[in-house]
C-alpha cells in the first residue's frame, strides 16, 4: 500500500509537496480504511485530486508513475529531467528533482528516496523495516558513483552501473531476498490509465471465468453486455472485437467495439486495469477518471475500492477529476479529497480538504455539501474567471 509520496522541484511544484494516505483524525467512513496486517495502521483506499486546469494535478500522477516505470528500467523520468524541473524557479534546473515514497508490501515497510540532476541519479537510497519488530535497515545507498549495499544484498557485486540506471531492479534480478523482491513487486503492480492514450481495441480476457466476471461488472453498471468475442473479419489485419447486448427475454444484438459509445469504450479499457489492481492489491493511477462517465458510474468505480469485500487485497485508487457529483459526505472522507492550485499564479500547492481553513478559520465540516462549496470557491482551488 502507498503510505506517502513527496516530490520537489518537479514541474509546477517548487517546494516539498506531500500526498498523504495516512488518514486524518476524523470520524467518517472508518470501515472503508485499509488495515495493515502487520500492525494497527490504516490507510486511505482512494484520493481524488481536484483543482483548476493546469494546476499540477496530472503532474502528481505522472511523477509517481514515472517513478514506478523507472523501477522497470524505463528511463523517461531521467531523460525528461532537464525539462521537468520547476520552471517557476529560476534556479530549478541547477537543483535536483527529488522524490520520496513510503509504501508497504509483503509484510515490509519501505522508504525510497531519489534525486535526479541533469539526466543522472545524484542520490538514491532505500530503507526497509518489518512493522511490529526490530528488523530494519538499509537495502542500498548511492551517492554519485559511491554505492553501499545492506545485508539483504550481501555478497552481490555491482560495478559499472550507468548513472541513469536504478539499483532496485538490478538487485531484484540477482537476489532472491524476500525483502528486495517485495520492494520491486510493489512498483511492478502499479498501473496508469490516461485519456491521452487513444482507445485502441482493448485486450480483454478470453478465459471463461474472467470473461464472466467482466461482463457481470458491466451489468452491475446497468450496461446490457452479455458476452464478447474476437473475430477475424475479411480485409482486416487484426481481429475485431464484438459485444453481445441484450436483456433477458429479448433478442440479443451484436455491436463492434468501434460502434460503442465513448463512455463504454472507456469502461472497456479501464475495467481490466481496475480488476488487475483489485486482484493484486496494487495502486491504480487514473487521470481524468470522470471524463465521459455518468456520475453514478464514477461513484460505482470508487466504491469498489472502498468496499472491504470487493477490495480484500488493499488496492488503492488515485485519480484526478472535475465532476463534483462524487464530492459528498456520503461517499468521500474529507482527507480523500485533495485540492491542487497555484495561488496568485505561483508554484503549485496541494492540501487535503480535512486540513483546509476557511475564511472563518474553521475546517470544513463532515456534513457540508463539498461539491457545492468547492464550486463556490469556499475551499480555494477554483479558477479565477474574469467576467
Amino acid at each position: 500500500m502507498l503510505n506517502q509520496f513527496i516530490l520537489q522541484n518537479y514541474r509546477l511544484f517548487k517546494n516539498e509537496t506531500l500526498l498523504d494516505l495516512f488518514p486524518a483524525p476524523i470520524n467518517e467512513h472508518k470501515a472503508t480504511l485499509l488495515p495493515a496486517t502487520e500492525d494497527r495502521e490504516v490507510f486511505l483506499p482512494v484520493i481524488a485530486l481536484y483543482g483548476p486546469n493546469g494546476c499540477g494535478k496530472s503532474s502528481i500522477l505522472e511523477g509517481l508513475w514515472g517513478l514506478c516505470r523507472f523501477m522497470d528500467r524505463d528511463y523517461s523520468l531521467i531523460l525528461s529531467s532537464s525539462r521537468s524541473s520547476c520552471r517557476l524557479d529560476l534556479d530549478g534546473s541547477s537543483k535536483p528533482m527529488s522524490f520520496d515514497i513510503l509504501f508497504r508490501n509483503g509484510g515490509f515497510l519501505f522508504r525510497y528516496q531519489l534525486e535526479i540532476l541533469k539526466g543522472a541519479v545524484k542520490e538514491e537510497h532505500m530503507f526497509y523495516g518489518r512493522p511490529g519488530t526490530d528488523d530494519a535497515g538499509i537495502l542500498f545507498g548511492r551517492s554519485g558513483n559511491d554505492i553501499h549495499l545492506g545485508t539483504a544484498a550481501k555478497g552481490l557485486m555491482l560495478t559499472g552501473i550507468p548513472s541513469s540506471s536504478p539499483l532496485l531492479p538490478l538487485l531484484a534480478s540477482r537476489s532472491g531476498s524476500p525483502c528486495i523482491q517485495a520492494a520491486a513487486d510493489w512498483f511492478s503492480q502499479a498501473g496508469f490509465f490516461t485519456q491521452k492514450a487513444s482507445w485502441n481495441t482493448p485486450s480483454l480476457p478470453e478465459e471463461h471465468e474472467k470473461k464472466r466476471r467482466l461482463c457481470r461488472l458491466l451489468q452491475d453498471m446497468d450496461l446490457d453486455i452479455r458476452d464478447y468475442s474476437y473475430r477475424k473479419e475479411p480485409d482486416t489485419p487484426q481481429p475485431t472485437l464484438f459485444f453481445t447486448h441484450g436483456q433477458p427475454g429479448n433478442p440479443p444484438f451484436v455491436v463492434s467495439y468501434e460502434e460503442e459509445s465513448e463512455g463504454i469504450k472507456k469502461l472497456l479499457c479501464l475495467l481490466p486495469a481496475i480488476l488487475k489492481s483489485l486482484d493484486c492489491g496494487g495502486l491504480l493511477l487514473a487521470d481524468d477518471l470522470d471524463q465521459v462517465l455518468h456520475p453514478h458510474l464514477l461513484r460505482f468505480l470508487i466504491s469498489l475500492y472502498k468496499d472491504r469485500e470487493k477490495n480484500p487485497n488493499n488496492a488503492q485508487l488515485l485519480f484526478t477529476a472535475h465532476n463534483t457529483a462524487i464530492l459528498t459526505p456520503g461517499l468521500m472522507r474529507r482527507d480523500e479529497i485533495c485540492l491542487c492550485c497555484r495561488p496568485e499564479g505561483k508554484e503549485a500547492v496541494l492540501y487535503p480538504l480535512s486540513s483546509y481553513k476557511k475564511e472563518n478559520g474553521l475546517i470544513p465540516r463532515n456534513d457540508e455539501a463539498y461539491g457545492k462549496q468547492y464550486l463556490e470557491g469556499r475551499y480555494g482551488a477554483s479558477p479565477r474567471i474574469r467576467r
